[in-house]
């Protein structure tokens, strides 16, 4: 078997979308990634995110499916369903950097209204100043609670969660305890997540409380599970991640999405930085995306540029 390099691959997620074509097809590929040449001991100047190699004796059939796909990427219907306008409508702006200051905050809310948002989300100290600059606007505020851990008192996450409400947040990014998960005691861990969801305000109801899973780190199976656990909740998303420990991916946001109640969402969140990314994760079933790139993005798909008609 010779192996052929077939195309540059520009991002983790554009990977995951050629090599699950490939496979279904039945299709030889080798995936090298940048952090594959370390190992190699090979010190370049490399573009893109890895390359994808090809069986030599299928070149032509792999180069008629890898143009199938880059027609599919770029095809005119798939950019009209996700306008900018409508993209915006899926992000949740991010900014949870903890040495970020006011003039970051200003600036992060600022590009939340410029581009219409569905959230900013922020760290819980910034909540009270991103309600009062997003006030009649619909952009909601977000914020996390017992971030990144989950590894607080349930005491503690309720009476944190009751500040923030307080303070005017619309939604809150709840963090799963991993060590009860990890303890066999899974039902705990649920039990608590569910009774601060079930503390929030009926008379708001455009509050709302999503649950980080950490997927990167429970794995498939433990994530199935838990996310089929919530779906007799009143937890309206479950979320892959933090960020802190991982990035989403095709495959999380598949399982949460079966796993999911009907009208339950799924947030993917970590490492989504190209608008390549943002349209693999939408594509796979994702309803929000958290993403501190969001204004970047949201730029690279035409947003804020003049209309020509």
């Amino acid at each position: 078997m010779g192996w052929t390099l077939l195309r540059e691959l520009e991002s983790r997620f554009q990977a995951d979308v050629w090599l699950e074509a490939f496979r279904e097809a039945g299709v030889e590929c080798l995936l090298r990634t940048w952090e594959d040449t370390a190992y190699d001991g090979l010190f370049v100047g490399q573009r893109g995110w890895g390359w994808l190699y090809v069986d030599q004796t299928e070149l032509d059939r792999a180069r008629d499916l890898d143009a199938e796909l880059e027609l599919a990427l770029n095809a005119p219907g798939a950019a009209s369903a996700f306008s900018p306008q409508t993209l915006a409508r899926t992000i949740d702006h991010t900014l949870l950097e903890a040495g970020a200051g006011q003039d970051e905050l200003a600036r992060h809310l600022d590009q939340c209204l410029e581009m219409g948002a569905a959230a900013a989300c922020v760290l819980p100290w910034m909540v009270p100043e991103a309600a009062r600059a997003l006030a009649g606007s619909e952009v909601a505020v977000c914020t996390v609670v017992d971030f990144p851990l989950g590894a607080g008192l349930a005491g503690h996450k309720l009476a944190e969660t009751r500040a923030l409400l307080a303070a005017g947040a619309a939604e809150l990014d709840v963090v799963i305890n991993r060590g009860l998960v990890a303890s066999g005691r899974e039902d705990e861990a649920v039990a608590e997540v569910a009774a601060l969801a079930e503390a929030l305000p009926r008379a708001r109801p455009e509050v709302l409380l999503k649950v980080i899973l950490e997927t990167p780190r429970l794995g498939p199976e433990a994530s199935a599970r838990l996310a089929g656990m919530f779906a007799a909740t009143p937890v309206r998303f479950l979320k892959t991640g933090t960020g802190f420990f991982g990035p989403a991916t095709i495959e999380d946001v598949r399982l949460l999405k079966r796993a999911a109640a009907p009208g339950q969402g799924v947030k993917a969140a970590g490492g989504i930085r190209t608008l390549a990314d943002a349209l693999a994760l939408l594509a796979a079933g994702a309803d929000r995306l958290g993403a501190s790139a969001g204004y970047a993005i949201w730029r690279e798909a035409g947003g804020g540029q003049p209309v020509v008609s």
